[in-house]
Order: structure tokens, then C-alpha cells, then sequence
């Protein structure tokens, strides 16, 4: 007897010692990691463990966050016992205070609806009333004239008084039910952007003692990630050239970025556990043909969770879009019936995984860069680009100069970097400028570039070229049944800079197709021509004040009777009347 006591006594000590600590967690995102296409979150929060077993759900995060990536760390001694997610279908209030104030607010809206339409039944019960008792008590009755002209005006007055009232109502009803469309509208728009970020990361730990631990939790999310952008500037040709690195930041998560401490990072995150294997590699003039990396190919199970963020957001949507816009109260609903192709598509065709944000391909180095940046970063999570700037740099670069008279008649500014792999550059859009002015834009692209990196600075208005046709020189002769043409061209270029200037100046030779159809060279000067394409290369170098000439001159000989365009020409636009 004594021993069923004592068992009865343990069984409530046993019982607690096996009772979970539950807590949730609120804790904004103090570090993001920002790949291209991508992103890790971390969340930094001191959390006060007990004695036993845990459950510390982190609650507000982002519905796109991948599972296998989830990580959890802390201070102290402790044991995982397990990492799930689960969405919570009721965070949305709780994040946001407005969806309360605006359903507090739709509930009002909708006991004035119901007023009115009592006062409406009971303004219609009193006509029915009176036009039941218009004959005025039956034919036995007999009245008076004055007693007709009493009731007549009674029932006059008394039925005006009510259709005004009747017409006052009915306003105000159209006005509410605009309300009521409005503000569930509101509540359905603004739990959608909260279900973004309804998903909980559920942990259970175990720990020998209680104590406070620094706690750290990362995970993956998609829908963010960054891309390149650019300002060059130069003042002169012997300055060094500036430039400024810069982000575009979007962030469609589902959570705002406040104050993070944003890194930029050109790996991918993609990247399987595997180690990785190599393949034959071929090597062939100017090949677009890259290198498979099986490493960086990503595995169709690293998807398959944002199938399941999609099947809940959607659920969730639903679940909004059931309790704002499907009341049983029809008449406040009218609005909505006159537009219900329209409540369907946006209920139903906002599809979380069609992300607004256009993607590209671009190639960039096996070896990732990191930029830290130095400030703190704030971002909306609403698929808008923010720019952040990465670094500034001053490059010594050599200027050169391109012109091809033969297409456009100017001189474009070139600027040659070497060591340019020292700077971490991908592939993106770049603002020029030249002596403070804006030249317009032009495009880094570090595909299929050797040592030196050249960008153009757009034209150079200060070296003035032209190319004219000699025409005692060029001349069209028939001989038998041989017609031959001439042609010749002077190319002028003056370099009005106080500085010289190194010009690569290109024109071209034809090249035959046909074998009755000959071209020979009469004069290119000291230029290099290329056989197999027909290009003519001068590579000059031009003083201050000076002009210089260039001469091409070629001859084509071919059948009297045949016909060989020797005229080129270009595409435009004009007005058509």
C-alpha cells in the first residue's frame, strides 16, 4: 500500500519533467547575404532556455524559405531534436494592426447595412398597411367631404415622407456597400502580403540546466537577389578613370529588410554537396560553347519546396478571400457580383511563383566575390530595385580612339584597362561620362575578354573625320565584255585635343564571291588588310592641330552584262503621309 502511494506521489514530478517549454519568437533579420538570385537570412535574439525540453517557434518567416537550409545555432550546451516549418494561418493579423482596425471597421459598416435595411422592411410594411386600409374602412362606411380631404392628405403626406426616407436610405446603402467593397478589398490585399510571411520555424531543444542563450537562425530564401550596375567617368585622357560598383537590390520575400548588415555575394548557393567532376575541355577559336559544370547544376529536389510555398500561400489567399469577399449578406456583395471576373483573378491569379522580376543569364567567374557594405541597408519587400553602392575605384586606363568612316563618320573614346580581373566585375549596364557630361550607356561585358578590358566612352567630338569619294580617281571603263570599276577614298582626320591622339582607323576591300567577279587592291598606304574578311586596318597617331590623310582605292572586274551591287545601304525610319 505504501509503495502505490509513493508511486502515486511520482507520477505528477514525472509528468512535469516531461512538459515542453513552448515560446515564439519575433526577431527581425539583422544579416542578409545576397546572392544573385537569392538570398540567406539571419536572424540574431537572445532566447532564455529551460530545464528539459523546448519548442521555440520562430514566427514571421518569409513562406519561400527553403527547409533544407534552415540552420539553428546557440550558446551553451543543448541537443536538436528536430527542425520543421508549418504555415500559421491566423499570423496575418497579428503582424499587421491594420487588418484588426479594418475588420472592427468592416463589421460596423455592415451593422449600419443592416440597419438601414430593417428601417427599409419597416417603411415598406407601414405603405403596405396603408394601401391595404385606402378604401378607407370598406363601402358601408359613409364620410364626409371634409373627412375624405383629411384622409386623402394624410395618406399623401405620410406616403411622401416615407419614399423620401426610402431615397435617403438607399443612398446611404450604396454609399456603405462602396465602403464595404473598399475595405475588403483592403483586408484581402493586405493578407496576401502578410501570408508572404506567415511560415514558423518550429525547433525542439533539449538542455540540461536553464539558462539565457545567444541564439542564431539561418535558412535560404528565394525571390531577392542583386545585379550589376555601373557609372565611368573620365575628365581627361591622362587621368585615371572612375568607377563606381553598384547593386540594384530587390527584395520580394515577403519581409522588410531593416537595418540589415547586407553582404553581395556572386556564388550560388545552388551548389550541390556533391564534390564536383570534370569534363573534357575542348578549346576552339572564339567557341560560346562553355565548360559543363555537373558541380553547379541544381537538382530538381532544391525546387520542390517552393511547390508546397506555393500550394499554402494560395490556401491561405483562399482562406482571406472566403472571409472578406463571400459574405452571405448579398446586397452589401452587389458591387462585387458586377465585378466578380474581376475578385476571381485576384483572388486566384496572383501565383506566388511568378515572380515579376525578369531574369537574364550572364557568365561570370568560378571564383566568388564578396562585398561587404559598410553602411546599414533597408529594403521593402516589394520587387522594386534599390541601389546600394559597392565601391568606388580609380583605374589607370590608356585611351585610344576607333573610327570607321565608311559607317559613321566619328571617333569613338576607348579606354583600356589592364588587370581588370582584380576588380571583381560581372556583366551589367554602365552610365558613361566624359569631362562632366553624359555620354550615354554602354554594357561591361567580361565574357571572352583577354587581358586588357576595353570600354567605350562613346564619341569624341573633338577629332573630326570624313571620308569622300576622289571621284578623277574613280572611274567605271568597259573593255570588250569586261566593265571595270574604280574606286578611291580620301579619309581625313584632324585632332583638334591639345594632347596627341592614338587613332584605330578601319575600312574595307570587297570580296568576290564569284570567280568572274576580281577585286584588286590599288592603295591602302600603311594599312594591314585581312585576305579573308577584306578588312583594312591603319593604326595612326595624331598630333595636336594636325590633320591627317588615309587613301583606299580598289578596282572590280566583272561581265559587261552583269550586275553587282557595289552600294551599300542603311535602314531608317520616316514619316509616311
Amino acid at each position: 500500500m505504501k509503495r502505490w502511494i509513493l508511486g502515486a506521489l511520482l507520477i505528477p514530478f514525472a509528468l512535469s519533467a516531461q512538459k515542453t517549454s513552448e515560446q515564439t519568437i519575433k526577431s527581425d533579420i539583422k544579416k542578409v547575404k545576397l546572392f544573385l538570385t537569392a538570398g540567406e537570412m539571419t536572424h540574431e535574439t537572445p532566447i532564455k532556455m529551460s530545464k528539459g525540453r523546448n519548442k521555440l517557434i520562430f514566427s514571421g518567416i518569409s513562406a519561400y524559405a527553403d527547409p533544407a537550409s534552415i540552420q539553428f545555432s546557440a550558446t551553451g550546451v543543448y541537443r536538436i531534436v528536430s527542425i520543421s516549418t508549418e504555415i500559421d494561418f491566423l499570423a496575418a493579423e497579428q503582424f499587421n494592426p491594420r487588418i484588426k482596425v479594418l475588420k472592427d471597421s468592416l463589421e460596423q459598416l455592415k451593422d449600419r447595412h443592416q440597419g438601414n435595411l430593417d428601417m427599409i422592411g419597416a417603411y415598406n410594411a407601414e405603405l403596405a398597411v396603408m394601401n391595404m386600409n385606402r378604401e378607407l374602412g370598406g363601402k358601408e362606411n359613409s364620410f364626409t367631404i371634409a373627412q375624405l380631404k383629411e384622409a386623402a392628405e394624410y395618406y399623401r403626406t405620410r406616403t411622401l415622407e416615407i419614399n423620401r426616407q426610402l431615397s435617403k436610405i438607399n443612398k446611404e446603402q450604396q454609399l456603405i456597400n462602396d465602403q464595404i467593397a473598399d475595405t475588403r478589398y483592403q483586408l484581402t490585399e493586405l493578407n496576401y502580403n502578410e501570408n508572404q510571411r506567415s511560415n514558423q520555424v518550429i525547433i525542439l531543444v533539449d538542455c540540461n540546466e536553464q539558462y539565457t542563450a545567444d541564439a542564431v537562425l539561418r535558412y535560404q530564401v528565394s525571390d531577392c537577389g542583386w545585379a550589376a550596375s555601373y557609372d565611368l567617368s573620365a575628365t581627361d585622357l591622362s587621368q585615371p578613370i572612375t568607377l563606381k560598383y553598384k547593386a540594384q537590390v530587390y527584395n520580394n520575400t515577403g519581409n522588410e529588410w531593416k537595418d540589415v548588415q547586407l553582404t553581395l555575394s556572386t556564388g550560388d548557393p545552388r551548389l550541390s554537396a556533391a564534390h564536383p567532376t570534370m569534363t573534357t575541355w575542348y578549346l576552339d577559336y572564339s567557341s560560346q560553347v562553355a565548360q559543363q559544370q555537373n558541380y553547379y547544376e541544381p537538382k530538381k529536389a532544391q525546387y520542390d519546396y517552393r511547390v508546397q510555398a506555393e500550394n499554402e500561400i494560395n490556401l491561405a489567399n483562399q482562406r482571406a478571400y472566403d472571409n472578406y469577399m463571400l459574405d452571405k449578406d448579398e446586397v452589401a456583395n452587389q458591387r462585387y457580383a458586377r465585378n466578380s471576373m474581376e475578385w476571381t483573378a485576384i483572388s486566384s491569379g496572383r501565383n506566388p511563383m511568378s515572380n515579376p522580376v525578369q531574369m537574364k543569364q550572364i557568365e561570370v567567374s568560378e571564383l566568388t566575390a564578396e562585398f561587404l557594405i559598410a553602411n546599414p541597408f533597408s529594403c521593402p519587400s516589394d520587387s522594386r530595385p534599390y541601389t546600394v553602392e559597392i565601391k568606388e575605384m580609380s583605374i589607370p586606363a590608356t585611351f585610344t580612339h576607333v573610327s570607321v568612316p565608311k559607317i559613321d563618320q566619328g571617333a569613338f573614346l576607348i579606354a583600356n584597362i589592364v588587370g581588370w580581373q582584380d576588380l571583381d566585375l560581372i556583366p551589367g549596364p554602365t552610365n558613361v561620362y566624359f569631362a562632366g557630361n553624359y555620354v550615354g550607356v554602354s554594357e561591361i561585358n567580361t565574357r571572352n575578354v583577354s587581358d586588357t578590358l576595353s570600354l567605350s566612352f562613346g564619341r569624341d567630338t573633338k577629332l573630326q573625320v570624313a571620308r569622300k569619294l576622289k571621284t578623277e580617281m574613280s572611274t567605271q571603263r568597259v573593255s570588250g565584255n569586261t566593265r571595270k570599276d574604280n574606286y578611291a577614298y580620301d579619309i581625313v582626320i584632324r585632332n583638334n585635343r591639345n594632347v596627341a591622339v592614338k587613332v584605330d582607323v578601319y575600312d574595307q576591300i570587297p570580296v568576290s564571291r564569284n570567280s568572274e567577279i576580281t577585286v584588286s587592291v590599288d592603295e591602302i598606304g600603311n594599312g594591314k588588310k585581312d585576305d579573308a574578311t577584306g578588312e583594312v586596318k591603319w593604326e595612326v597617331t595624331i598630333q595636336p592641330g594636325e590633320t591627317i590623310n588615309l587613301q583606299i582605292a580598289y578596282a572590280v572586274k566583272y561581265p559587261k552584262n552583269a550586275k553587282v551591287q557595289m552600294k551599300t545601304f542603311r535602314t531608317i525610319s520616316c514619316p509616311s503621309f
